[in-house]
């Protein structure tokens, strides 16, 4: 499963069925994820979405039914969007090399993802405002784990698998802190800190994995 359903309360009132109405969705989503960059998401309120977003409140309402939802779909649909990455490096065409590329490109995919540092930006810290943000965390954490498992196995790791968990666990801990030091840095400096990331992570499973 690589999508977790989206609780009752955080659902959309009503999916978009036309390009007009799927604009305002996306300009709406857009408009929230620049303010929670801007003032932090406990600042926003849907009054002030709707004003950056130039709607009346009301139209903002038609499709959600509060400041929490407008944040957890953004949460979910940035985090779905990684998993979808991931997932794509399950094909065939991806299979045949060896493992130090075959990380690398899963990186770059993912960071070079045109809103990825934004979206850390944006959503760092919201995973503790509600228990359904947790959760979907938890879940976005556990199918990273079961993809790096699954590839180390591929790869040829006989690690014990206490420590292959452990490693992941490092790794996934080391993007999100990261992460969350990225506002205020330039673009230069977040490739920086990114490419340091990879080379720590070929620094740990290098001693996993054969070469």
């Amino acid at each position: 499963m690589i999508e977790l359903p989206v609780p009752d309360n955080l659902q959309l009132r009503k999916e978009p069925k036309q390009k007009r109405t799927h604009a305002l969705l996306e300009q709406i989503l857009v408009c929230t994820a620049t303010l929670v960059r801007e003032q932090g998401y406990q600042s926003v309120n849907t009054n002030s979405i709707a004003q950056k977003a130039g709607i009346d409140v009301k139209s903002l309402y038609e499709f959600f039914p509060n400041k929490e939802a407008i944040l957890y779909r953004l949460a979910d649909q940035w985090l779905l969007a990684l998993r979808r990455k991931c997932q794509s490096f399950d094909e065939p065409e991806h299979l045949d090399k060896p493992w130090r590329e075959f990380f690398l490109h899963v990186h770059q995919s993912v960071i070079t993802e045109s809103s990825y540092a934004d979206n850390f930006i944006s959503l760092h810290g919201l995973w503790d405002l509600l228990p359904p943000f947790s959760r979907l965390d938890e879940f976005h954490q556990q199918f990273l784990m079961k993809f790096y498992l699954r590839h180390f196995k591929r790869f040829g790791c006989k690690a014990p698998l206490a420590r292959q968990k452990a490693i992941c666990t490092f790794l996934l801990a080391l993007e999100d802190g990261i992460g969350a030091n990225l506002a205020g840095l330039s673009a230069a400096q977040h490739k920086s800190l990114w490419a340091l990331q990879y080379d720590t992570l070929c620094f740990h499973l290098q001693q996993i994995l054969p070469e």
